[in-house]
């Protein structure tokens, strides 16, 4: 298995109450913190504003919470049979057809444990649906758009441009640390810091976790994008790394927590520090035959909205509940289901794109009006915005629909859950048809 970055993840209320019904929340929550609002600050720590998610227990039924990707990870993982996994395959061939979607990958487990310079060898995988759950830089679309330009698909130039990157990342999870040397971590919340810095468009992030840690994110803008593209970060994907310049231009910034930020950089082991360029993207183009992609691989999200992880899951729920109760696995039965989720998920998925893009230039501006952008956008809003906003990113909780609803689903009703396209039972609870019926 190999090792998995050291970053944390915020699920949102919608996502928490998902895991309800596969008996996930309670080692969720005992592993998490639950998280309800984010103090802004400049550099000395004077205030900027506070971004409430208010009483989410009783809006929408649970709160949202913060939680590190490997614990998160591990908890997955414990519940999958581990012969269903096959770790250190990369993919380098795709074939599809009417009867069934045909990979190639080189193994890379075999390869670090045979004799130097030895051939990588190859192994096939053989069915009837292939999912690009593989990320931003994803192996799956790139073979995907290929095949479909061989077979003169014109694909829109947006999906064919290469991401774009404009700022750096440096995140760290600190070692194990005492709440005498930091009393928050006694607090069990995981209401966060975001340091924003007053000469630079940097911003420093820093959370409590439940393992006695807490963890730190340092985002700053490049100073010359434009020289980037995806072929010069293709591997860079949350790569350990030293501590590096970016660090050392924030070690003085003061620690909400106790100390100065180089304080907890000093106590993250290398091990537990990763660095990554920063790009967004919506791509216009999910599926085609039997072939579809989800998260990362369709809609890459900047992590200043902590939505990357979440949209992920609501991807997976949608397009399983579009997959069940398929009559067979025809290609274009397939093709029914993979359209249902696209028209579902995609203008859903675009949205939040959107806000996360705008969250990150409201952050990451500088001057007199950005100034005040901030100091309203964070501190003065009435209450019932706030609440439009917060609903607006909560409404849409899902459950599988071959489970029982989740109860307690909070005072702000869910919007209404798309019906399986091929579903042939009574009717379903709080459902709406999409897609050819």
């Amino acid at each position: 298995m190999p090792k998995m970055p050291q970053l944390g993840a915020t699920l949102s209320s919608d996502i928490t109450l998902l895991f309800l019904c596969h008996s996930l929340l309670e080692e969720i929550h005992k592993n998490s913190h639950p998280c309800r609002k984010i103090d802004y600050v400049r550099d000395d720590l004077s205030k900027v504003g506070v971004m409430d998610a208010g009483n989410q227990k009783s809006r929408y039924g649970y709160n949202g919470v913060l939680i590190t990707r490997p614990t998160f990870y591990n908890i997955l993982l414990s519940k999958v049979p581990k012969e269903k996994i096959q770790w250190g395959k990369r993919m380098i061939g795709l074939k599809q057809d009417e009867h069934s979607v045909e990979i190639e990958c080189e193994d890379n487990l075999v390869v670090q444990t045979g004799e130097e310079g030895a051939a990588k060898p190859k192994v096939l995988f053989k069915g009837d649906i292939l999912i690009g759950a593989d990320g931003a830089y994803s192996s799956v679309r790139r073979h995907m758009y290929q095949a479909m330009k061989d077979e003169g698909i014109e694909l829109p130039e947006t999906d064919m441009a290469p991401l774009r990157f404009d700022s750096n990342c440096v995140v760290g999870v600190t070692e194990e640390l005492t709440e005498k040397e930091y009393p928050a971590l006694g607090n069990r919340s995981g209401d966060f810091y975001v340091i924003i810095g007053k000469e630079r468009a940097i911003q420093v992030y820093l959370f409590t976790f439940a393992e006695n840690r807490l963890g730190w994110q340092i985002c700053g803008q490049m100073d010359k994008p434009e020289e980037y593209d995806e072929k010069d970060f293709r591997f860079s994907d949350w790569k350990p790394t030293a501590a590096d310049e970016l660090c050392e231009m924030v070690r003085h910034y003061k620690n909400p927590y106790g100390g100065t930020v180089g304080d907890l950089i000093d106590r993250t082991p290398k091990e537990r520090l990763s660095k990554v360029m920063l790009e967004d993207k919506y791509f216009s183009t999910w599926f085609h035959k039997r072939t579809v992609l989800m998260g990362d691989a369709c809609h890459k999200h900047l992590p200043f909205g902590g939505q990357g992880a979440n949209q992920a899951i609501l991807d997976s729920v949608h397009l399983v509940n579009q997959l069940y109760g398929i009559p067979s696995n025809s290609l274009a039965d397939i093709t029914k289901s993979f359209q249902a989720y696209y028209d579902y998920r995609s203008p859903n998925a675009k949205e939040v794109f959107k806000s996360t893009t705008m969250v990150a230039n409201v952050l990451s501006a500088r001057g007199f009006v950005s100034d005040m952008v901030r100091f309203v956008a964070l501190g003065h809003l009435p209450e019932f915005i706030n609440n439009l906003g917060m609903d607006g990113m909560n409404t849409d909780r899902p459950y599988l629909c071959f489970l029982p609803p989740p109860p307690g689903q909070g005072t702000v009703m869910p919007t209404p859950q798309a019906v399986p396209v091929h579903y042939k039972g009574g009717p379903m609870a709080a459902a709406v048809p999409v897609g050819d019926q």
